[in-house]
Parts: C-alpha cells; sequence; structure tokens
C-alpha cells in the first residue's frame, strides 16, 4: 500500500516535470493583452558570479528553465535572463509600432537588452540607476525597453541584469495600446495616492505654523519622508527630484529608508509619549534611530550593500516595535493608540494584497499592484486623524486640569485663581460689572457647635442658592475663603442694580437650611464695589467691597452696603432687608 502510493507520487511529480519542461520549452506568443503578458514560465537563467562574461561568451552557454519568479535575492552575481518570443503575422497593425518590454523593479542598477535585428545581429539598451535617466528609451519611472522585432518568428531576448539590491526581474511584455492604457491608469492611482499625503502634510503644516505644537512639525517630518519613500519606491523620485545625480540615484534606497525610519521612531516616540508610557520600547525605538543613523553612515563609507541590507532588518523590527508598543499604550488606556493601531494595518494588508498578485493569489489589477501605496496613503491619513484626537485630548486633559485649578473642591465654585481669571477676561473686554463681597453671618457657631459636616453642608447649600440667583451667562461665583463669597454680575453700572441682587440673595439665605445636625439660620453681610468707577484691578476692587462689606456688618448685617463715589455724587443710603 505504501509502495502504491510512492508510485503514484513519482508518477504526478514526473508527469508535472514534464508538463512544466514544455511550457518552459515553448516560446511566449505575443498578444496585446490589456493586462500584458507576464514572462513568468517562459525564462531560463545563467549566473555570472565574476560579472565578467560578454554577450557571445553567454549565447554559447546553457540557460537553465526558471519555472518560478525571477528573484535572487541580495547577491554579487550578473543574472542573465533568456526569453523566447514568437511574433505572429499581423499581430500588430502596422500603424500600431512596436511591442515593449517592461521590468517592473525601478532599484536596479544596470539592466542590458540584446534584441535581435533583422540581419541576426543583436542591438543592445542598456538603463539602470547608474545611468542617467535622460537615457532611458521611454521616459518612465521603470524600465521599458522597445521591442522591435524583424517581423513575424521566434526570437531569443537576452537580458543581463546587476544590482546591489535585492535582485529581482518581474518581467512582462506589452502591446502599444496596451502599454499606453495602462499608464494613463496607472497615473491615476499614483496621483490619487501622492495627492492624499500631499494634502494631509499641507494642511497639518498649516496647523503647525498655526498652533506652533510640535508634535505637527514632527507628523509633517514623518509625512514627508513617507512620501519621499513612495516616490523612490515607484522610481518618481529618480525621475524628478535628482534625474542627474547618479550617486543619489544609487544611494537613494538606502538613505530614504533610513531618514524615515528616523522621522517614524520619533514621531511614533512622541505621539505614544513613549518615555512614560512604555520606556522599554522608547529604548528600542532610540536603537532603531542608532541602527538608521548606521545605515546612513555606511552608505557615506561607501558600504551601500550592507547598509541596504540593514534597512530590511531594521524596517520589519521597527515595524513590530511600533505594533507591539501600541497595544501596550493602548492597553493602559490611552484612547489615541485605537486609531494610531488601525493605521499600521493599512500599509501592511496592501502589501499582503501586492504579495499575494505577485504569487498569482489576486487578481492582476492596478489597484491591486499599487494597494500598498494606497495603504501607506491612508496609513497617514489615520495618523493625522489620531494626531487630531490625541490634541484634543490634550486640550480636555489641560481644560480639566485648569478647572481642577480655578474651582473650589467643596461647592465646585470657582476659587480665587478662578475669579482672577473671569475678572482678567472681563477687563480684557472692557465690560463693566458689578462685584459683591458676601460674607456669611452667624456661620461659625454652626461649624464650632455642630460639627464641620454641618459646616459643610452650609456652605454646600449657600453655594447652590447663589448659582440660582445669578445669570447663565456672563455672571460668575466664588468662594475665596472659608465663609466668603463673591459674585461678579456682568453689565452692571449701578449699586442700586447691584442692591437688587444682592436683596435676593439675603432673602434667599435667611430661608432655613437642612444639614446632618438638623436645620441652621444663617444671614450675610454683602459689600459692592463697581468696574470701572471702582477700579479695575481685582485686588482694588475686593479692597472696596470689603469696606462696604464690614460697614454692613457695623450696621447691624445682614444687609449690603455700597460706598463708591462716582463724579463726586454720595452713593444712596444702604438698603435693609426686613427680617
Amino acid at each position: 500500500m505504501k509502495n502504491s502510493f510512492l508510485y503514484k507520487v513519482v508518477i504526478l511529480l514526473t508527469l508535472t516535470i514534464f508538463r512544466l519542461s514544455d511550457a518552459l520549452s515553448a516560446p511566449l506568443v505575443l498578444e496585446d493583452r490589456p493586462q500584458g503578458q507576464r514572462a513568468e514560465g517562459y525564462l531560463s537563467v545563467l549566473r555570472d558570479p565574476s560579472g565578467r562574461l560578454d554577450f557571445d561568451q553567454v549565447r554559447e552557454r546553457s540557460f537553465t528553465p526558471l519555472a518560478g519568479q525571477a528573484g535572487f535575492g541580495f547577491t554579487h552575481d550578473a543574472i542573465w535572463l533568456k526569453l523566447d518570443v514568437h511574433e505572429n503575422t499581423g499581430a500588430l497593425e502596422p500603424d500600431d509600432g512596436h511591442w515593449w518590454l517592461e521590468v517592473a523593479l525601478p532599484s536596479l542598477d544596470d539592466l542590458r537588452l540584446y534584441v535581435p535585428d533583422a540581419d541576426g545581429h543583436y542591438r543592445m539598451t542598456r538603463v539602470g540607476d547608474h545611468q542617467p535617466f535622460a537615457e532611458r528609451p521611454l521616459a518612465h519611472r521603470l524600465f521599458i525597453f522597445p521591442l522591435a522585432l524583424p517581423g513575424p518568428g521566434t526570437y531569443s531576448l537576452y537580458l543581463r541584469v546587476a544590482t546591489g539590491d535585492s535582485l529581482a526581474v518581474p518581467v512582462r511584455l506589452w502591446g502599444p495600446q496596451s502599454l499606453r492604457e495602462r499608464m494613463a491608469h496607472e497615473n491615476l492611482w499614483l496621483g490619487i495616492s501622492y495627492g492624499l499625503i500631499l494634502g494631509m502634510l499641507i494642511y497639518n503644516a498649516f496647523l503647525w505654523i498655526a498652533l506652533r505644537d510640535s508634535l505637527y512639525g514632527i507628523y509633517v517630518l514623518a509625512c514627508l519622508t513617507s512620501l519621499v519613500v513612495i516616490l523612490e519606491l515607484n522610481g518618481h523620485a529618480y525621475q524628478y527630484l535628482w534625474p542627474t545625480n547618479l550617486w543619489l540615484a544609487d544611494y537613494q534606497h538606502a538613505l530614504i529608508p533610513a531618514l524615515h525610519f528616523i522621522a517614524l521612531s520619533w514621531w511614533v516616540r512622541r505621539f505614544l509619549d513613549t518615555p512614560r508610557k512604555a520606556p522599554v520600547f522608547d529604548l528600542a525605538l532610540r536603537g532603531i534611530t542608532l541602527a538608521a543613523l548606521g545605515m546612513i553612515a555606511l552608505s557615506i563609507a561607501d558600504q551601500y550593500a550592507i547598509g541596504n541590507q540593514l534597512a530590511f532588518w531594521v524596517g520589519t523590527t521597527m515595524t513590530l516595535l511600533i505594533f507591539v508598543a501600541t497595544l501596550r499604550v493602548l492597553w493602559r488606556g490611552y484612547r489615541p493608540a485605537r486609531l494610531f493601531l488601525l493605521a499600521q494595518f493599512a500599509p501592511l494588508v496592501g502589501a499582503l494584497l501586492t504579495l499575494a498578485r505577485a504569487l498569482g493569489l489576486a487578481p492582476d489589477t492596478l489597484w491591486i499592484e499599487h494597494a500598498f501605496q494606497m495603504g501607506v496613503s491612508l496609513e497617514v491619513m489615520l495618523f493625522s486623524l489620531a494626531l487630531a484626537q490625541r490634541i484634543e485630548l490634550l486640550r480636555q486633559e489641560k481644560q480639566q486640569a485648569q478647572q481642577r485649578a480655578e474651582t473650589d473642591p467643596l461647592t465646585g465654585l470657582f476659587n480665587r485663581e478662578g475669579l482672577s481669571r473671569r475678572v482678567s477676561d472681563l477687563c480684557d473686554r472692557r465690560a463693566p460689572y458689578a462685584l459683591m463681597v458676601v460674607d456669611l453671618d452667624r456661620f461659625k457657631p454652626v461649624n464650632d457647635q455642630l460639627g464641620h459636616e454641618a459646616g459643610d453642608a452650609v456652605l454646600i447649600a449657600v453655594a447652590e442658592r447663589m448659582r440660582a440667583l445669578v445669570r447663565a451667562e456672563g455672571d460668575s461665583v466664588a468662594r475665596i475663603g472659608g465663609d466668603e463669597f463673591v459674585l461678579i454680575l456682568r453689565g452692571m453700572t449701578h449699586e442700586t442694580d447691584a442692591g437688587v441682587v444682592a436683596a435676593k440673595l439675603l432673602e434667599s439665605l435667611a430661608t432655613a437650611i437642612p444639614t446632618p445636625a438638623g436645620e441652621v439660620r444663617i444671614g450675610a453681610s454683602i459689600g459692592i464695589a463697581l468696574s470701572p468707577a471702582d477700579g479695575q484691578q481685582l485686588a482694588r476692587l475686593l479692597q472696596v467691597a470689603d469696606q462696604a462689606m464690614y460697614r454692613a456688618k457695623q450696621d447691624g448685617r445682614n444687609r449690603w452696603h455700597y460706598d463708591g463715589h462716582r463724579n463726586g455724587y454720595q452713593a444712596e443710603n444702604p438698603s435693609v432687608v426686613a427680617k
């Protein structure tokens, strides 16, 4: 039974190998398809470790069929690829032009395509990062070669590739019409992606200028480096930013990621506040920054290959660190970390879709091909939303802290600091107001005889009655001492208007107040000052109102008094509330 199973496996493998050999031995029949034609399954490979074989020597060597992707990792070998193609009669219209061969990896250093002509000789076209961009036969971010074949028939094409980066050669054949349509649709997707990132960058740059919050500046820096990374990965950085700088064209694949790692780790550390919330991860992210600086140093020291390989490991490590650090901070209750965590999934999903497309597990569509950069665009947008949420949270925390600092903990009224801010705001607006100092009468016996619990109940009740008396907008109530309160009545310019409010307050306070020790009755002495007639500074107004309040106490308590003079006119005698 076991032998029978093994026999079936051997037969199946043998048939698979024969079918694969047949597929590899057959040429690629050229057709003008909307998605182009992938060369996987039609390529043969020859490795040249010395990198010194010339074209004539290569043609005499035997090539090994390459069944899967043309990927070779980091290697110093020169890679020769052979592709047999067949052009049928009438495959292209006479006015269409010629076929095109695309290598969809813009980071390769040296590519040379050998195409036969009508005389049986081969003409060579050379492109790559080691060549000025203007020398490319087609001004495009990718390497696209014209493929002008002599006519219908079968031909062997040769492609030599050498690079200091991870070496992969994704080859695709295009007809002229399908290539034009592809480039038009691709520009749309790339424009959307770049536009989203650039929009977030400009928007937050304006916020940075307006708010002068350094966190916005760090976000803008991270956003800018993200944009440049996408430009570099797509080949647009070399095409538009430094098309004649061969050194940058070669070293950009290590330098730009290094700068992005530095900016991103700085952004993560500041946003998540890792020094306080996750100190171990903060130390690790500092290590990422040092490693990125090492990548820059290696590039400057002409050790590009090491720096480029280090970029992969640093990027992978940083991605895991940020993910775990975000979970840690989120677990500690930091709400903006939710959006921050969601943002990290966007480029990850995009990368998985792109990989699935390369493996044939997902459809070959433009949006999947550019899913990674769309994921980066979404990540930048979510980072911006998370930043806005964080700023709002900080604003609320600051406001709550200010409220706590300006609020009396027992009554919930303003304290002296809160009162000072309210008066300062009114002075800035030059708004007139009346200030009343209210000192409770017969409160000390309540506190001494019935206890502090009863005294606190009285103070809370007084605060509630004062709140009910004043207007909701503009007026304020504060407790600035043990049993001393202050009322700010905005817009009042005459003592008799303030006296009406004072009389109502005295009447309200005359009502019995329930406490845990029983009902108690108190009264109050009230002094009034007017701004700007009696002064504008809080200290001066409190002094005037205190003097008036003591005059009310001297006159028998449970009354209000105003001692101010305006234009030499003596104020009316204080009113007395009948008991």
